[in-house]
């Protein structure tokens, strides 16, 4: 979704809350900076569900200063660790915030769908396929019929522009016969709108994409996370 340009993007990613750091002495002490620590993550959570409270549907993440930022889904599986943030904070990082009291890990700047079609100079995460100007061409992956497995149930199958058939619930191997009637062996694709019978060794397209059910479980679990009251997070 790299647009031409790079306007300001309307929440900075990695902006870092100020904490107030103690004298250097009590800094370095270990229970120092699990206090540190407890005092970043509570801002950083704070920051989030403001963002959440607005109705951001996007996160926008910059994984490093040479790359451009990219946007994602909040259900997005790439950035569930990045909006777990008391997790994040593993022994190494406790080491360098020792050395470093105002180092900070970048924070992801959480965005109305509203504000990220407006964004330029970003990218469009490949796994989650953000598209909130509802123009980025479909993540597609092609495969035999006969390797569908249990893991495509629930995604979207599609002809081979990408045009959505039905979603996927369940396939089978049978016997079937031509007009003719010489048998021969064919998969049976039950979608959400109907049927589909192709032969074993023909191409299928699906949406490379997390299932619907998925998406809703990691939709509640984001509700669990910051639309509770603070006490409730972690």
């Amino acid at each position: 979704m790299t647009r031409p340009g790079r306007a300001a993007a309307p929440e900075a990613p990695g902006a870092a809350p100020s904490v107030d750091h103690g004298s250097p002495d009590d800094v370095y002490r270990p229970e120092a900076i699990d206090d540190l620590v407890d005092r970043i993550v509570a801002q950083e959570l704070a920051e989030l569900r403001r963002g959440f409270a607005t109705g951001a549907e996007f996160a926008l993440t910059r994984p490093g200063a040479s790359r451009e930022p990219t946007l994602h889904r909040l259900e997005c599986a790439s950035i569930e660790s990045h909006l777990d943030r008391r997790s994040r904070w593993t022994e190494p990082h406790r080491r360098r915030l020792a050395a470093d009291p105002a180092y900070r890990m970048p924070l992801p700047a959480l965005v109305t769908r509203q504000a990220a079609r407006g964004l330029s100079g970003v990218r469009s995460c490949k796994v989650c396929w953000p598209n909130p100007t509802g123009t980025d061409p479909r993540p597609l992956r092609r495969l035999s019929a006969r390797s569908l497995g249990p893991q495509h149930v629930g995604h979207v199958l599609a002809r081979p522009d990408g045009e959505a058939i039905g979603t996927i619930v369940r396939w089978g191997a049978r016997t079937g016969a031509d007009l003719f009637g010489v048998e021969h062996d064919e998969i049976e694709i039950v979608t959400s709108t109907g049927v589909e019978t192709v032969q074993p060794d023909a191409q299928v397209t699906i949406w490379d994409l997390p299932t619907d059910e998925q998406a809703i479980r990691r939709k509640t679990q984001l509700f669990q996370r910051f639309a509770e009251s603070g006490d409730a997070v972690r």
